[in-house]
């Protein structure tokens, strides 16, 4: 699978931001980003979707939308990506073509299969602990969710508001990031490029990572039935008939835990690679956390892997 380092939920001189397209993307170069969504506020800039080029590097930019009612303070934020137009004023319930994410993890979120659990922009604003104390309370609600037996895929977001310059780019881009796996990635054709990183993304092979505390590419969470004739990744539906094995890869020398519906069901500590074979239907996530100067912080967050009974 490839690997795609996307940042969603960016604004540019649309929103009153002082960045441009070219700026925007300058930055994500400089930080090793393969991809980044712009979400101006209830405008549809047409035209500016395109790869961005420099020293034998590329980043795909795409242009999706932030809707929300401008006259009513209780109106719910959320991100439109893949709909390529305008749509200020329709309602979520009647949009079918789009990935659709909620802001605001503790709303209503009946119209909604994507949620931001966390923000690079607040995690910088509130500090670690702190920060990630809230992405916690983000992520046990994202569990009582996945408890309802709805598959909902969890997202990191980078901008919440204006900055008004208080955080750059480059340290946005540094702090949090999606990590999108695609096996169909990568060719360099822009339509077929951005096809298929919605494809990803709207089925959640994703995980997310504080990538401010170190580099998390390469950490891998896969599950194979006992025959092995099917390979899951998160987002994906495997079939249980008499067991499934898991392979968890980390970057890092790391505690990494495996979740079942919500509650740790094993974690080894000082983990690299490990095997895992279960027996019980569910939906399974991995966290794996750093230990830094003798102090724990949570670092990578996969969306689940759904076994049900085949």
């Amino acid at each position: 699978m490839e690997e795609i380092l996307c940042s969603i939920r960016n604004y540019t001189k649309f929103s009153g931001e002082e960045s441009s397209f070219y700026d925007m993307a300058q930055s994500a170069l400089d930080c090793g980003l393969d991809a980044v969504f712009t979400t101006d506020r209830n405008v549809y800039p047409e035209g500016h979707t395109q790869f961005f080029y420099r020293d034998g590097k590329r980043v795909l930019v795409i242009c999706g939308e932030e809707l929300f009612d401008p006259l009513s303070s209780d109106s719910p934020h959320y991100l439109s990506l893949g709909a390529e137009r305008e749509q200020f004023n329709r309602r979520p319930a009647n949009l079918q073509e789009d990935i659709r994410i909620l802001l605001d993890a503790d709303r209503e979120t009946n119209n909604f299969r994507h949620i931001e659990l966390m923000n690079a922009q607040d995690l910088l604003c509130a500090g670690l602990v702190p920060g990630l104390k809230k992405i916690r309370e983000n992520i046990n609600n994202y569990d009582r969710l996945l408890m309802n037996e709805q598959r909902f895929v969890g997202i990191a977001g980078t901008c919440s508001q204006n900055r008004s310059g208080k955080f750059t780019y480059p340290e946005l881009f540094s702090t949090v990031c999606n990590h999108v796996l695609s096996d169909e990635y990568g060719t360099g054709d822009l339509i077929h490029d951005k096809l298929q990183l919605l494809k990803s993304l709207r089925a959640g092979h994703l995980y997310m990572a504080l990538d401010g505390l170190a580099d998390a590419r390469g950490f891998r969470f896969s599950a194979e039935g006992n025959n092995q004739d099917q390979t899951a990744y998160p987002g994906d539906i495997i079939f249980l008939k008499n067991s499934i094995t898991f392979k968890i890869t980390c970057p890092e020398v790391c505690t990494c835990r495996l979740i079942r519906n919500g509650t740790v069901m094993k974690e080894w500590q000082k983990c690299r690679q490990v095997p895992m074979t279960i027996y019980e239907q569910g939906y399974y996530r991995v966290e794996c956390a750093l230990t830094i100067r003798r102090n724990q912080y949570d670092w990578i967050f996969s969306t689940p892997i759904y076994v049900l009974k085949g």
